[in-house]
């Protein structure tokens, strides 16, 4: 039986914003602990407290969980969350959400209790979540900043949750997306379809110590229709010239994938490197969405070659 007494956690602690709320709820529907949080984002600027994407979340890891919340409301500054406590809560169906910002980061959040809700001190309070999976569709941002996107997801996060045993037989990403941004400068919404089956064994011991030789390195681009070919062009033939003075890999031995996407909005650019290697096998990526806060570089918003090759630097 669960603790009475809530683990309280600062708002303000490490970075002080959704990742701690995200993590906190993970943890306390795992272990099912009471969770409050206090001083939530109170030392980031403007209104702080929870934003509309946190109490989305909330309210879907609270349907996930049967728990109960108390102070989930925009702007709020303190949660109580009791996972498991809801005597009304049913059976979980396939979820459909829409919410502002990230859609990887939201699924991430649900990631860890769906994966393990039939395992440890979540599986003594008959989960609600259905032993054969649990399909959900995300409608948010694709290519966001500061956020993972479809193809880091795609290319990076699965492919390693997959060294460590989490497969396919548990976790699948639909191919079938549509492309969403959440920029600086623009905010339309794309949406993205995954299903999560809970595993039915705890996962073996496993340490990620070395990354191995790398062996491949994956360019993802997006880029304006008539535009997308050239600016992945120009990012491999950066990626080369910085493997040939690098002075200690031969590019003769990395092979070099490229896959180019036209961007749905005008002026907006995405670049994703994924560095594979083997011996052991390890996925290393670093993304980018394009203009950020302070636009493009004085002069090169209308110089695309000299821009395609900033793009790839940066990156």
């Amino acid at each position: 039986m669960a603790s009475e007494i809530p683990v309280t956690l600062l708002g303000t602690q490490f970075e002080g914003g959704g990742g701690l709320i995200r993590d906190g709820l993970s943890y306390s529907t795992l272990l099912n602990r009471l969770l409050k949080i206090t001083s939530i984002r109170a030392n980031r600027s403007g209104v702080g407290g929870l934003r509309s994407e946190h109490t989305i979340a909330i309210n879907t890891m609270a349907y996930l969980t049967g728990a109960s919340v108390e102070g989930n409301q925009t702007a709020s500054r303190e949660l109580l969350f009791k996972p498991h406590k809801n005597k009304y809560a049913e059976r979980v169906k396939d979820v459909d959400i829409t919410v502002e910002g990230s859609a990887a980061i939201f699924m991430i959040a649900m990631l860890p209790y769906i994966l393990f809700s039939h395992l440890g001190a979540a599986a003594d309070i008959d989960p609600k979540i259905p032993q054969d999976g649990v399909e959900i569709t995300i409608r948010a941002g694709t290519l966001c900043i500061k956020a993972p996107s479809f193809h880091g997801i795609q290319n990076v996060l699965l492919p390693t949750l997959k060294t460590i045993g989490i497969g396919e037989e548990n976790l699948r990403l639909s191919q079938d997306h549509d492309q969403g941004w959440h920029t600086d400068f623009v905010k339309v919404p794309g949406s993205m379809k995954i299903w999560v089956k809970p595993l039915e064994a705890p996962l073996k011991p496993f340490v990620l110590r070395n990354r191995g030789r790398l062996s491949r390195i994956k360019i993802v681009a997006h880029a304006l229709e008539g535009q997308s070919t050239r600016f992945g062009e120009v990012v491999k033939q950066e990626v080369q010239q910085a493997l040939r003075e690098s002075g200690n890999i031969n590019p003769s031995y990395i092979t070099i994938e490229l896959q180019t996407f036209i961007t749905t909005m005008p002026d907006q650019y995405h670049l994703l490197l994924v560095g594979i290697t083997e011996d052991p096998e390890a996925f290393i990526g670093y993304e980018q969405v394009y203009p950020q806060v302070t636009g493009f570089p004085k002069g090169l918003a209308d110089e695309k070659e000299e821009l395609y090759t900033h793009l790839a630097r940066v990156c």
